[in-house]
């Protein structure tokens, strides 16, 4: 290793590392290539384990184990694996082939599981959700009250604030006893008592903390129901989203070890933490972005080479071999990945990126379960991060107002892309539209970039790549602002301004506070001209790149759409005022996807808008004689077919949603007397959806049955469902969609993309497994309902889930369904093109490509 070879790269000499020169990996060698701190696998690993909790009855395993010679693909616990393979989604273990799948199956672990998720559901069903009750309110109070219904076994209470609690009896029965009762009192208050929330089952191994993912809104409502107004909603939100103490002091402890770490490769680097963790917007389960700063190195390899008499440290390092400053940025990031791969305990799954926008390292963290990336040119970020710690400083109603935004954006569909890219806004564009927004109040909470500019002192002038940064680096600088709104208003005047803003024409301006007409003027520091879409919103300091660009025709439009859904909710009193008799109000409503219009859907519902082209040309759905019922009934046709032959779902025609409730405000007596034939509803005369059962010659009910009376109340233009989903269809559709288009009918695949979604169905359908799950993976309650105007005409349709709340796995669904089935009934319908792309897809997949 003393040569230096001739071609094939940079090599590497010395004590640390070295290049193979054919296959252009890096060998390290040494005690770094060896070296695993304790330090970092004892801090960053491992976490408490949960304590169990109360004891329980044994209940016998359901689920029988797998007997000798029976299939292993009947487990419904298995899948089978693209390419050949199975995984056990209970142990979250693969299995290369069946013999190895059947002694997992019969292995103590699986069973053990199986036994540990029949005892958790069983506990479940046995227990209640109580809220409602007096401060101070012991657990012994609340047995004792409840022990008039059955046995308790066990009462867990909130520990935090005491403001609900989880009652167990000890049999199913006595729980049933309890929900039949209508009202309950304890001490002069009356308890609001529900079944407790069936989560899915998780396993995490032991001595792992898997990574924390964000809190959904089922685990935020208890805690948001109990605050007195919206302001405190929102201020509870930021508490219950941002990290924790131990969050943050883990991140520093792995902040602390990669700076360690490169060091001994890199003398004068540092390593600098950026965005959503250290912005003042950080929330559980967020990225860890690090920025590499390798100019001190770069200087230090400089002066060595000037003076190599004199000791810098470099000679046993890195350096020896590289010259950083003539180096290309996809060697120098392979580089990094190498040291990340080799050096750093516990990180995996590194891979460098050299073609994102901002070339990158991603690594994941096994101890802590955080998942990260390395930039090594992206000193921009550096100041747009301290320009958001400003902005959060400056004005206390600046991140409830941050938070609030983003949670409703991502529950809408309109927000949140796990592994980056597609057409949705990210979060920090959904910060800079806050940050905007607030500028433009009158007074504003905010200066404009360009007034922060004037208010920089000498030592806060900053040029990065040609662009001027400077700004105040304490808030304490700035003036504070007179505005007086509070947070509950601004949230709602948010909405107001961005339902009707005008996207397509005007460009977005942080540097001077105010919508610019297109084409914007051109920065004298910019190099290339603002790319222009749907979206624009220019970044503060980078004027040549807009933030949305990614956004497609399609997400703005919808996100316009969602924003004036949104005000309009927040001008009722279900948004400002508590309610008393525990429906959703306030922000708890707000984030329910799809359901914050007042009036279209109660506590627990979901509704799904669609829209209907019966204003243009053509006008044959309005043209019909019968008013909105002909083409009501064609549209009610549409759904169910979507439902039940695309979808594969149970759609039970004729029957009445669930006994009247305080909670719902659907009609409850509509019906669905007979379903219009999918295929044909043109050539037979079917009776009329939601409407009163046409009559021999209109006149009496002699030809009815004995018994049956003539409705007189039946709504007009109602529909309602009973369903069952037997199949997780929403899942994989876009790879199976493809596996379809290239197989062996290409051609009829695009010809009728009712008809490709079906055979994407099917496929999923027999990946799962030959034989129906006992019992369905959800049910639901569907009211459909006309709303709007002739110049916009739609149809309501309301989804209730049994039971409610919802689980997590509903949530998915509702979110696959709240962008499939418009797209899929006006394709049905005639109105919708084919190749309109789907807000989740990219822009070319088709309308029908959400994965």
């Amino acid at each position: 290793m003393s040569g230096r070879t001739t071609s094939g790269g940079s090599c590497f000499r010395g004590s640390c590392a070295r290049r193979d020169t054919t296959s252009g990996v890096f060998h390290f060698r040494g005690s770094w290539a060896r070296r695993r701190t304790t330090s970092g696998g004892s801090s960053l690993g491992g976490g408490k384990r949960q304590r169990p909790g109360p004891a329980m009855a044994a209940v016998p395993d359901p689920e029988p184990t797998l007997e000798v010679g029976s299939d292993p693909l009947a487990d419904p616990d298995v899948e089978a694996l693209p390419r050949s393979g199975f995984r056990c989604r209970l142990c979250q273990v693969s299995a290369a082939n069946r013999p190895s799948l059947a002694e997992h199956l019969r292995g103590k672990k699986h069973r053990r599981l199986r036994s540990l998720r029949a005892e958790r559901r069983a506990q479940e069903q046995r227990s209640l959700f109580v809220s409602g009750f007096a401060r101070g309110t012991s657990g012994e109070e609340l047995a004792e009250y409840f022990g008039a219904y059955g046995d308790v076994a066990a009462v867990v209470m909130d520990k935090e604030k005491g403001a609900y609690a989880i009652v167990e009896l000890r049999d199913a029965a006595g729980r049933e006893r309890a929900l039949a009762e209508t009202q309950h009192d304890l001490a002069g208050h009356r308890l609001r008592v529900r079944p407790r929330e069936q989560k899915a089952f998780a396993y995490g191994p032991p001595g792992r903390s898997p990574r924390r993912e964000p809190l959904g809104p089922e685990r935020l409502e208890p805690a948001l129901w109990q605050v007195a107004d919206v302001d405190a909603q929102m201020s509870e939100l930021v508490r219950l989203l941002e990290l924790s103490e131990d969050e943050r002091r883990v991140r520093h402890l792995l902040v602390t070890l990669f700076q360690e770490v490169f060091t001994e490769f890199f003398p004068g680097c540092s390593v600098v933490p950026f965005g959503s963790s250290v912005n003042g917007f950080d929330i559980h389960g967020c990225d860890l972005d690090l920025f590499l700063d390798l100019e001190p190195t770069k200087s230090l390899q400089a002066s060595t080479r000037d003076a190599p008499g004199a000791g810098s440290g470099a000679e046993d390092s890195i350096l020896s071999d590289i010259d950083l400053a003539a180096t290309p940025a996809p060697e120098v990031l392979e580089l990094v990945a190498a040291v990340l791969r080799r050096c750093v305990p516990g990180v995996r799954r590194v891979r460098a990126v050299p073609t994102a926008r901002r070339p990158v390292v991603k690594f994941c963290h096994k101890q802590s379960g955080l998942a990260g990336d390395i930039s090594v040119d992206n000193r921009l970020a550096l100041l747009n991060t301290r320009f958001l710690q400003l902005c959060a400083e400056a004005d206390e109603r600046v991140r409830p107002l941050v938070y609030a935004v983003r949670l409703w954006a991502k529950q809408q569909g309109l927000a949140g892309n796990p592994s980056g890219g597609g057409p949705l806004l990210n979060n920090y564009a959904l910060t800079l539209l806050v940050l905007f927004f607030l500028q433009t109040r009158s007074p504003p909470v905010l200066p404009t970039v360009a007034r922060l500019r004037d208010l920089a002192g000498d030592d806060d002038r900053v040029v990065v790549g040609g662009w001027d940064c400077s700004f105040p680096r304490d808030a304490a600088s700035l003036e504070p602002s007179t505005n007086t709104e509070s947070p509950c208003s601004l949230l709602a005047e948010f909405f107001r301004v961005f339902g009707d803003f005008d996207f397509t024409g005007q460009v977005i301006s942080l540097r001077e506070g105010r919508a610019l007409p297109l084409p914007p003027p051109p920065a004298p520091e910019a190099g290339e001209e603002l790319k222009l879409g749907p979206l624009n919103l220019q970044d503060p300091f980078e004027l040549n790149h807009n933030v949305a660009a990614n956004v497609n025709e399609k997400t703005a439009s919808r996100f316009g759409r969602c924003c004036r859904d949104a005000a309009k909710y927040c001008r009722s009193l279900q948004y400002r005022r508590k309610s008393s008799k525990g429906r959703a109000w306030g922000l708890t409503r707000l984030f329910q996807p799809g359901a914050v219009e007042p009036g279209a859907a109660g506590a627990g519902a979901f509704v799904i808008s669609i829209p209907l082209d019966v204003a243009g040309e053509p006008q044959r759905l309005c043209r019909e004689p019968g008013g909105r019922g002909p083409w009501f009934r064609e549209v009610c046709a549409a759904i169910a077919f979507v439902l039940r032959d695309v979808l594969k779902c149970d759609c039970a025609a004729g029957k009445v949603l669930s006994a009247p409730s305080e909670e719902s405000e659907l009609p409850r007596n509509s019906a669905l007397s007979q379903e219009p034939d999918a295929e044909d509803s043109s050539t037979a005369e079917p009776l009329s959806v939601g409407s009163k059962r046409r009559l021999a010659e209109e006149t009496n009910g002699a030809a009815l049955p004995d018994g049956k009376k003539p409705r007189t109340n039946v709504p007009e233009d109602t529909a309602n469902w009973s369903c069952a989903v037997w199949h997780r269809v929403w899942t994989g559709r876009r790879r199976v969609r493809r596996q379809l288009r290239h197989g062996d009918e290409p051609e009829g695949s695009d010809g009728d993309s009712l008809e490709l979604e079906q055979k994407v169905s099917e496929a999923v359908v027999r990946q799962e497994g030959a034989g129906r799950p006992l019992e369905p993976l959800l049910r639901f309650e569907a009211g459909a309902r006309v709303a709007g105007t002739r110049r916009e005409t739609r149809v309501l349709l309301r989804l209730v889930p049994s039971p409610t709340p919802p689980g997590p796995l509903f949530r998915d669904f509702f979110h696959f369904l709240q962008s499939f089935l418009p797209a899929a009934v006006q394709q049905r319908l005639g109105q919708g093109p084919a190749g309109d792309p789907d807000p989740r897809d990219g822009g070319g997949g088709g309308v029908f490509s959400t994965s």
